[in-house]
């Protein structure tokens, strides 16, 4: 199975972001944009974990998720990385929100699971230059990152941490599929 740890903006925060985005172009056909319903901050990205190894990774996760606090965020601002990923920035109680993306990684690992170690850069992500065996032409994401700097959302109070498998896609240009294998309210004090 392939998963993330994640925390889901809620309904109203996607339909701002998505009104936002209605105003970007989308012409570029080398750009594939995201479905908000795939719209999530990933706390922890797990990769390939055997499926013997969830009982033990979502009792973990759920003591994790005891020990947090509900915190405040918004989506506001964009960015890129490597000219390849378009995102919306998070602002808020970042500090809280690595914390627990920390969290989630000890405990993952407490299972044997392996975890990706590259820095927790809280974000959504928008849209993926595209990939393939034809080299695309160069995308300059830098005018959608422009254009996104205004923009922000109301804060809403997270509550909440959900465990994600990301199935692949079956058709060529599809996007995954994400099921939800657990979600845990955030009840620490």
């Amino acid at each position: 199975m392939r998963l993330f740890v994640a925390v889901v903006p809620p309904r109203p925060v996607l339909l701002e972001l998505r009104a936002a985005l209605s105003t970007l172009p989308h012409t570029d056909g080398n750009l594939r944009w995201t479905h908000p319903e795939s719209w999530h901050i990933t706390l922890a990205f797990l990769g390939e974990v055997p499926k013997e190894s969830l009982p033990e990774l979502t009792e973990r996760l759920a003591r994790a998720a005891s020990r947090a606090t509900p915190m405040e965020l918004a989506v506001a601002g964009g960015g890129q990385f490597d000219s390849q990923v378009l995102w919306a920035g998070i602002q808020g109680d970042r500090d809280r929100l690595g914390r627990l993306s920390e969290t989630v990684a000890a405990a993952a690992r407490r299972c044997r699971v392996r975890v990706d170690e590259r820095p927790f850069r809280p974000h959504v992500t928008l849209a993926r230059v595209r990939s393939g065996a034809i080299e695309p032409p160069p995308i300059d994401l830098k005018p959608y990152v422009e254009r996104m700097a205004a923009f922000r959302t109301p804060r809403w109070l997270v509550k909440e941490m959900e465990l994600i498998e990301s199935v692949p896609p079956t058709t060529v240009g599809r996007s995954p599929i994400y099921l939800s294998r657990g979600h845990w309210p955030l009840t620490g004090r």
